[in-house]
């Protein structure tokens, strides 16, 4: 082989090199599911993927994570970016005579926490409720007067004036 010939096919082995396989992050097969899952008074994010032949444990213990196969676990910033901080939805009857009806516009999928303050700004009622689209709120022992209802799910924040009869 002469020299030239050499060269010429070293060059092309090593361009050739430059295009070699490379690991990419991405996901097998084309169909699967998300869901938010709510077990023991928490809420969890889960993904599942169809069509993955190799199994990829991963769990952990203090951030809930549980993950199998080629998924990648989700930027929160991705996830934060575009959430909106109000939590959708309204009271009725307002005003109130026993208890106050909330119902929300869009999904509940975690713990809500409801607080209520006085007009003089003193907590007189706080109760944490499990996820679901209606909840009943009941004021046996409260007085008549006005009241400020604060509603969280996570970083989204219901509030509203409403007035005890």
């Amino acid at each position: 082989m002469s020299h030239q010939n050499w060269i010429f096919t070293s060059l092309m082995l090593f361009s050739l090199l430059g295009y070699a396989q490379t690991l990419k992050r991405q996901s097998l097969g084309i169909q699967g599911s998300t869901h938010i899952v709510y077990a023991n008074a928490k809420s969890y994010y889960i993904q599942e993927s169809i069509g993955q032949r190799s199994v990829i444990r991963t769990y952990d213990t203090n951030n809930y994570s549980l993950r199998q196969g080629f998924l990648q676990p989700i930027d929160a910033s991705l996830l934060s970016e575009n959430l909106d901080d109000k939590l959708l939805g309204y009271f009725y009857p307002n005003p109130f005579v026993d208890h106050v009806n909330v119902q929300f516009q869009e999904p509940v999928f975690d713990v809500i926490t409801v607080t209520v303050h006085d007009i003089l700004g003193r907590l007189v009622y706080e109760k944490r409720f499990d996820p679901s689209q209606t909840i009943i709120i009941d004021f046996g022992d409260l007085s008549s007067g006005s009241y400020l209802f604060r509603l969280q799910m996570r970083t989204e924040i219901m509030m509203a004036k409403l007035v005890r009869r």
